[in-house]
C-alpha cells in the first residue's frame, strides 16, 4: 500500500494531468522541404505573447517557442520542455525538472535562471499570469536543471496554467528591458523554428531550426513530437478575408486563416483548394464593465441578455447555420471534462419581453448610450454581433454606441474602465477553468463579485477532478445569474487550404501547430 504522501502526490500529478487520456493524434508520413505560406488577418505590434492577452497574437510564438508543458488534443496539460515534475508530499510545492541538453536559438544553454525570469515576467502579467500569481508565492532555481515553485496551497492547476502561449520560457538575456507590458526585441525560444523576420505591418518568416530537440511521443496538438516538416513558415499580413480567399485560389499562399463561411462553396468548387471546417471552435460574446459605468448594473445586464434572440445574431455573423450552435456553454468543445450547462435559464437564444421588463424597472438605467467597442476592421464578427444586438436592443429602449476602433486601440480602451461599457470578444475552450480570461478580475471587464473570486480560490485548491467540476459549474451559474459576459452561440472556424497540403488542423485544440504542417508538393 502506498503512504499518504505518495498518495497525495498521485493525487496531485493525475488533476494536474487531467482525467481524460486521448489517443493521441499521429502525423502521417510527410516529407520535409519547401515554404508554408500562410495568410493571416492581423498582427501584433510585437511578437512577444506576454503583452497582450488577445489569443490570436500568439501565433508567432506558437510556432517558434515552448513552455514546461503544452496541451494535447483533449486539452490536457503534458511536459513539453519539463523532463519530469512532482509534488512534495504536503503538496505545496512543485519541483520541475528540465529535459537535458536544450538550448535556445541563440546557442546559449536552457537553464532553471532562464525558466524562472521568463515565468516571473509572466506571472505579473495580465490574464492567465494573474491566476498563476495567485496560487504561487515564489520561484527558484534550485540548480541548472531544476526550478521549485512555492504555492500558495495544495493545488491542481500550475501544469495546465503554464500550458499556454504566454508561459513560453525565453532566455534570461532576451528579457533584459523587457516587463510585463514592454515587448522583447525579439524571440529567443527552444522552439522548431526561429524567428528571422517580423514587420507588423507585412507579416513574419521563421526558419527550421535545425538545433531543436524534438520529445518523441507521438503528436497531439501543442504536445510530443514536433515535425518541423517546412524550411520555412512564412505569415503573410492579409487583412481582407477576400485577399486571402482569391491568394489561396491562385497559388499565391497555401493556408488561408480566418475565411467567412460564405466562402465555403467557392473553395470546395476550386480544383486545388479545400474549406475546412473546425467545429466547436469559439463562442462570440460581448463582455461588460461590471467595474463602473452604466453596464456595471446587474438587472441591466440581466435586461440585455433577455432581450437579445441570438440565432439572428449568430446568423449575421457567421452567415449559415450548419456553422453554428446555439449552446450556451462557455466551454465551447463539448470533448472537454469541463463542458457543463450549470445554471442556464430556461429559453437560452430567444429573447423574453416579460423579464426584460421586470429587469429594467429593477435597474438605474435611463436611456444612456452603452459604448461597446468593436475591433471591426480585424473582426468583422465584432462587428456584426454589435450591430444586430443593438437593434434588438433598441426595441426596448436600450441605446448602444458601437465604437469601432483599430486592434491596439481596442485593447488599450477595453483596459481602462473609464474608456467603455462593453466589448465584442471571443472565447475558445480553455485546459482549465482557472486560465479562463473571463474569469480573471484583472480582464477587462472587472468581474470580482465576491462569490466568484470565493469559487475560484476553491476551484483553484481543490484536488478532486469531479469536485472541481461542481465548483466549476457553480461559477458557470453564477454568470448566467449576474451576466457579467454574454455568449451568443458556438461558432465553427473555418479555413481554406491548397490540395495537397499535409495534415491540416481539423480540431479546435490544435490552433496554431503549423510545425506538423506539410507544404503541398511543388
Amino acid at each position: 500500500m502506498r503512504n499518504k504522501g505518495n498518495l497525495r502526490l498521485s493525487l496531485l500529478a493525475s488533476a494536474a494531468m487531467g482525467l481524460i487520456v486521448a489517443q493521441p493524434a499521429l502525423a502521417a508520413d510527410f516529407s520535409r522541404g519547401g515554404s508554408l505560406r500562410i495568410g493571416i488577418s492581423q498582427m501584433a505590434p510585437s511578437p512577444d505573447p506576454v503583452v497582450t492577452t488577445f489569443g490570436v497574437n500568439w501565433i508567432t510564438a506558437s510556432i517558434a517557442c515552448e513552455g514546461l508543458f503544452a496541451t494535447d488534443e483533449s486539452w490536457t496539460p503534458q511536459p513539453m520542455l519539463a523532463d519530469s515534475f512532482k509534488y512534495n508530499d504536503a503538496g505545496t510545492e512543485l519541483t520541475v525538472t528540465l529535459r537535458d541538453g536544450l538550448t535556445f536559438q541563440s546557442g546559449a544553454p536552457l537553464t532553471a535562471t532562464d525558466v524562472v525570469a521568463s515565468l516571473q515576467r509572466f506571472r505579473e502579467s495580465a490574464g492567465i499570469g494573474a491566476s498563476f500569481k495567485a496560487v504561487t508565492t515564489g520561484i527558484t532555481a534550485v540548480d541548472a536543471r531544476t526550478v521549485k515553485f512555492e504555492l500558495t496551497s495544495p493545488t491542481p492547476i500550475v501544469p495546465g496554467l503554464l500550458a499556454g502561449a504566454q508561459a513560453v520560457i525565453m532566455s534570461a538575456n532576451s528579457l533584459k528591458g523587457a516587463s510585463p507590458t514592454e515587448a522583447t526585441r525579439g524571440l529567443d525560444c527552444t522552439g522548431p523554428y526561429s524567428l528571422t523576420n517580423y514587420q507588423p505591418d507585412q507579416g513574419a518568416t521563421l526558419k527550421r531550426w535545425d538545433g531543436y530537440k524534438s520529445r518523441s511521443e507521438p503528436s497531439s496538438a501543442g504536445a510530443g513530437m514536433k515535425h518541423a516538416y517546412a524550411d520555412d513558415i512564412e505569415l503573410r499580413l492579409m487583412p481582407e478575408a477576400s485577399v486571402r480567399r482569391d491568394s489561396l485560389i491562385t497559388g499565391d499562399i497555401d493556408i488561408a486563416m480566418e475565411l467567412p463561411t460564405d466562402f465555403h462553396d467557392a473553395l470546395q468548387s476550386t480544383p486545388d483548394t479545400e474549406a475546412i471546417v473546425v467545429p466547436n471552435n469559439q463562442s462570440l460574446a460581448v463582455v461588460f464593465n461590471t467595474k463602473s459605468g452604466v453596464a456595471a448594473d446587474v438587472n441591466l445586464r440581466r435586461a440585455i441578455y433577455y432581450a437579445l434572440d441570438m440565432d439572428p445574431i449568430m446568423l449575421a455573423s457567421v452567415g449559415d447555420p450548419q456553422f453554428y450552435t446555439l449552446d450556451p456553454s462557455w466551454i465551447p468543445d463539448p470533448n472537454s471534462f469541463w463542458y457543463t450547462k450549470a445554471g442556464v435559464p430556461d429559453g437560452f437564444g430567444t429573447s423574453q419581453a416579460d423579464k426584460v421588463k421586470k429587469y429594467l424597472a429593477a435597474s438605474h438605467y435611463h436611456g444612456e448610450p452603452i459604448r461597446w467597442l468593436v475591433a471591426s476592421e480585424q473582426y468583422q464578427k465584432h462587428y456584426l454581433t454589435a450591430i444586430t444586438a443593438s437593434q434588438q436592443l433598441e426595441k426596448f429602449g436600450i441605446h448602444v454606441d458601437i465604437v469601432q476602433s483599430p486592434m491596439a486601440n481596442y485593447i488599450q480602451q477595453r483596459s481602462n474602465p473609464a474608456g467603455m461599457d462593453a466589448f465584442s470578444s471571443f472565447l475558445p475552450t480553455y485546459v482549465d477553468p482557472t486560465s479562463i480570461a473571463f474569469l480573471n478580475a484583472t480582464y477587462p471587464g472587472f468581474w470580482s463579485d465576491p462569490t466568484k473570486m470565493d469559487l475560484m480560490q476553491k476551484i483553484a485548491t481543490t484536488l478532486d477532478a469531479n469536485a472541481r467540476k461542481k465548483i466549476f459549474e457553480q461559477i458557470h451559474a453564477l454568470a448566467y445569474d449576474q451576466f457579467p459576459f454574454i455568449k451568443y452561440g458556438t461558432e465553427a472556424n473555418m479555413y481554406g487550404v491548397r490540395k495537397g497540403v499535409g495534415n491540416p488542423q481539423r480540431t479546435p485544440a490544435r490552433q496554431y501547430d503549423f510545425y506538423n504542417v506539410a507544404p503541398p508538393s511543388k
